[in-house]
C-alpha cells in the first residue's frame, strides 16, 4: 500500500529550498508513495518556483496564513491532516518546520522528517527552544552540509543521532538549454567576451560587494572579462549603486532572477568562471550545479565548499571577505585556458554520482525504515 506523504514549505520563492522541493516532487516513486504538497502562505509572483510545480490541484494544499496567530488557517491545517491521515510529514525552512511539524505532531503523523538548510545564526532564542523541544518528535533532520549539521547540533542542544547529511545534487537539465550564442546575444555580450557568473539571492551573506570590488581589480589587468551577477533581492539597488560608483555597470551587469531567459541551465553554460563569494553559508547548490556542467569554481572557504571546490583541482577557495583574494584567483583562470578545461572536467567527474536520482533513493529508504520500523514495534 502507497504511503501517503506531505511536503510542506512556506512558499515557493525561489531560494534553495525551494529548489530541491520543486526538482523532488516529480522524482518520488508513486509506486511507495503519494506525494501531496503545502504551502503556508501566499505566493509572491515575481519570484516563485510555482508553475515548476507537476502535482494536480487536488494534491497541492494553500493555506495562506496572514500570521503565526492566525487561527483560521491553523483550524484549515489540523482539518486537512485529519482527514488525509498521512504516513509522513516532510518539512523545510523554519515556519514549515514549526507550524506544521507542531500539528504533524498532535495530530500523530507516523513520521515526521525535516529540513535544516543552511546555518542559522540569527535565529532567536525563542526559535531555539521551539526547534529543540519538537526535536523529541522529530524522527530525522535533514541538513544540507556537515557545517550545517555541526553548528545546529551546538546551537540548538539537539543529539547528533537525530541528523543526517545529504548533499544535493545538481537540478540543472541540461537538454533545456537555450544554445549558449543566443544567451550572450540577448545580453549584449560581445562573441570573445569572457563571462565571470554568480548566482544567488542579493543578501549581504552571500559577499556580492567583496565580487564588485574584486571585478574592478580583475578589469584593470583583464579588461575583456564581464561579471554576470544573477538573482534577485533587497541589495539589488545598493549593489547597483556600488557598481556605478566604481564605473563598472559596462562590465557588471545584472540580469534579474533566474527565471525564464535566466534560468540557469540557460546561464551556466555561457559562463568561463563561477564564482561564489559568499561569506556564511553551509554548501550552496549551485556550486554543485557549475561543477556538473563543468565550470571552474571560485569560492570562499566557509561550511562544507572546500570538499568539493578543491585548490588546483576543480577550482580555488579563498578566504571569505577578500576581494584581492577573489580577483587573483579569477585571473589566474581568465588567463589559462588549459587549466579552465582541466578543473572543469575534475568537477564534472566529482559531482556525477550527485544526481536526484540517487538523492531520492536515500531519501525514500530513510523514511520507508523508519516507518517500518515503527509499525513493527
Amino acid at each position: 500500500m502507497r504511503k501517503k506523504i506531505l511536503f510542506a514549505i512556506g512558499r515557493l520563492s525561489v531560494g534553495g529550498a525551494e529548489k530541491l522541493l520543486v526538482n523532488q516532487l516529480p522524482v518520488v516513486d508513486r509506486g511507495k508513495f503519494e506525494p501531496y504538497l503545502l504551502t503556508l502562505f501566499p505566493e509572491k509572483p515575481s519570484a516563485t518556483f510555482e508553475e515548476k510545480i507537476v502535482l494536480p490541484d487536488d494534491y497541492w494544499k494553500r493555506l495562506n496564513f496572514r500570521s503565526l496567530f492566525d487561527l483560521a488557517a491553523w483550524t484549515k491545517l489540523f482539518i486537512f491532516l485529519r482527514k488525509e491521515k498521512f504516513d509522513v510529514a516532510v518539512t523545510a525552512l523554519f515556519s514549515a518546520n514549526l507550524i506544521v511539524r507542531l500539528a504533524a505532531i498532535i495530530m500523530r503523523v507516523p513520521v515526521i522528517i525535516i529540513h535544516e538548510h543552511n546555518i542559522y545564526e540569527d535565529k532567536h532564542r525563542w526559535q531555539i527552544w521551539m526547534d529543540w523541544i519538537l526535536s523529541k518528535w522529530t524522527d530525522k533532520i535533514i541538513t544540507d552540509s556537515d557545517a550545517a549539521k555541526f553548528f545546529t547540533v551546538k546551537q540548538e542542544k539537539i543529539p547528533l543521532e537525530k541528523f543526517i547529511t545529504m548533499y544535493a545534487p545538481s537540478f540543472v537539465d541540461k537538454s533545456k538549454g537555450r544554445n549558449p550564442d543566443l544567451i550572450r546575444k540577448d545580453l549584449e555580450l560581445p562573441k570573445d567576451a569572457m563571462v565571470v557568473l554568480t548566482i544567488s539571492r542579493l543578501v549581504p551573506e552571500k559577499g556580492h560587494k567583496y565580487l564588485i570590488d574584486a571585478a574592478k581589480l580583475v578589469l584593470e589587468k583583464f579588461p575583456n572579462a564581464y561579471f554576470l551577477i544573477v538573482g534577485w533581492g533587497p541589495l539589488e539597488e545598493s549593489l547597483k549603486s556600488q557598481v556605478s560608483s566604481l564605473k563598472l555597470e559596462d562590465r557588471v551587469l545584472f540580469p534579474g532572477l533566474f527565471l525564464g531567459k535566466s534560468d540557469i541551465e540557460n546561464i551556466l553554460p555561457i559562463a568561463d568562471i563561477f564564482v561564489d563569494p559568499s561569506t556564511r553559508t553551509d554548501m550552496p547548490f549551485v556550486i554543485m550545479e557549475a561543477l556538473s556542467f563543468g565550470k571552474p569554481v571560485v569560492s570562499t572557504t566557509i561550511g562544507d565548499i572546500p570538499i568539493f571546490v578543491k585548490n588546483g583541482e576543480t577550482g580555488f577557495a579563498v578566504p571569505p571577505a577578500n576581494s584581492a583574494e577573489l580577483a587573483d584567483k579569477i585571473l589566474i583562470l581568465l588567463r589559462d585556458g588549459a587549466a579552465r578545461e582541466r578543473m572543469g572536467k575534475a568537477g564534472v567527474e566529482m559531482v556525477k554520482s550527485y544526481t536526484m536520482e540517487n538523492y531520492e533513493r536515500t531519501f525514500e529508504k530513510l523514511i520507508l525504515d523508519f516507518y517500518n520500523k515503527k509499525h513493527a514495534n
